[in-house]
């Protein structure tokens, strides 16, 4: 599971957005981010989710109720929703995945998808194209060798399957498919290659998410098989300057704004960079209404519950939403090096997520821009 906002996905379409009529200060509801299931049917080695398997059959755990995430839409889309991205878990483990494609699509929703792709059919993958919104889907590949991914994957045989799940959304006519990559000390040196097998199977990006400090991912850091402040950077450094100039595809790679070259800046227009979570809610497989992925670990960060509150009373009157709101508008208040920061109204300060995790702030400095300013590495350029 990853905290990211729909513009992160090259290709991904723009919503066509409703007429609404909103309080002063409360801005629109753009999508909701729906972890269809609890469930995987493989064991990450980085993930939050622990699946459960009965006969060697995954199930799918936990998995929103297609009627009242209906009624949430209807109720949603006063407020201006206009788009959903379908996670997990893995969101194809819904028993009914297929019936609430086809509900958000007659909704008029702009979709997107993260899947690991080991589920994906030829059929399956030729009707979402034809007959779906669904118009961006990334798929999980964690090193080009087969034993490899299939170790950090925690089931033998998803290499092979994930191939073919991305080669079937290709030949249905998802040109724009992104690949994305869990990046550790492990496979860092792979990542060439890994741009290398995501071209020749019709991709067009590859994605390098390294590994974070949450669910699983804490005991690879405590194993120091994830990276540090300064292997991240040279990290980066070696994407911006070495990978991506000489990729076939585009490559991406999140970094803090002012961490990030003005030149990157200035092709993406500095949309990867804000999380976008003030237009944002999450909905768990539980039915659980939150900030978003989050909520599975972090109670506080629950809102309500599908069938059961409101959501346009969640979205204008909860105390965490509109204390988030005055917090992220209140830019010159930022805490830490972010009040210092030239970038500060744009980047907002990154994952809100990722944020509480580490400091248990929402609005708060990413640990990479902390350690910057402690370290005295902080882009003097980027200071105000």
């Amino acid at each position: 599971m990853t905290f990211c906002d729909l513009a992160e996905c090259d290709g991904a379409e723009e919503c066509v957005k409703p007429e609404v009529n909103l309080p002063a200060g409360v801005p629109r509801l753009r999508a909701f981010y729906l972890y269809l299931s609890s469930s995987c049917n493989l064991r990450c080695r980085h993930c939050w989710i622990t699946p459960e398997y009965e006969n060697g059959v995954p199930l799918p755990g936990k998995v929103i109720d297609p009627k009242a995430l209906l009624d949430a839409v209807h109720e949603g889309k006063t407020l201006g929703l206009c788009g959903a991205k379908l996670t997990g878990g893995e969101p194809m483990l819904h028993p009914q995945f297929k019936e609430i494609v086809d509900m958000l699509t007659a909704e008029g929703l702009s979709l997107n998808m993260e899947t690991n792709g080991t589920l994906m059919t030829p059929e399956m993958a030729r009707y979402l194209k034809d007959h779906s919104n669904i118009r961006f889907i990334s798929v999980s590949i964690d090193s080009p060798i087969a034993s490899e991914h299939d170790a950090f994957r925690g089931v033998k045989g998803a290499y092979d399957a994930v191939l073919r799940g991305l080669d079937a959304l290709v030949v249905a006519g998802y040109k724009n498919c992104q690949v994305i990559m869990a990046v550790h000390k492990g496979n860092r040196h792979q990542m060439k290659d890994l741009v290398a097998l995501a071209y020749s199977h019709g991709a067009g990006s590859v994605k390098f998410n390294p590994v974070t400090r949450t669910g699983r991912g804490i005991s690879m850091h405590e194993r120091g098989e994830a990276f540090g402040f300064k292997e991240y950077l040279d990290l980066a450094h070696y994407v911006n300057n070495d990978l991506r100039p000489s990729s076939p595809i585009s490559v991406v790679m999140s970094m803090p704004m002012a961490l990030t070259p003005f030149q990157e800046l200035w092709r993406t227009k500095g949309r990867t960079h804000d999380c976008g979570v003030i237009g944002i809610l999450g909905m768990l497989g539980g039915g659980e209404i939150a900030l978003c992925g989050i909520g599975e670990t972090v109670p506080e960060l629950v809102y309500g519950h599908l069938g059961r509150d409101s959501i346009r009373d969640i979205w204008l009157n909860h105390p965490v939403i509109q204390g988030l709101r005055r917090d992220i508008e209140d830019s010159d208040a930022y805490p830490g090096i972010c009040g210092s920061c030239i970038h500060a109204k744009d980047c907002r300060t990154g994952c809100v997520a990722s944020n509480y995790g580490n400091n248990g702030r929402l609005v708060s400095p990413s640990w990479l821009c902390d350690q910057a300013y402690k370290m005295d590495l902080f882009p003097k350029t980027r200071m105000k």
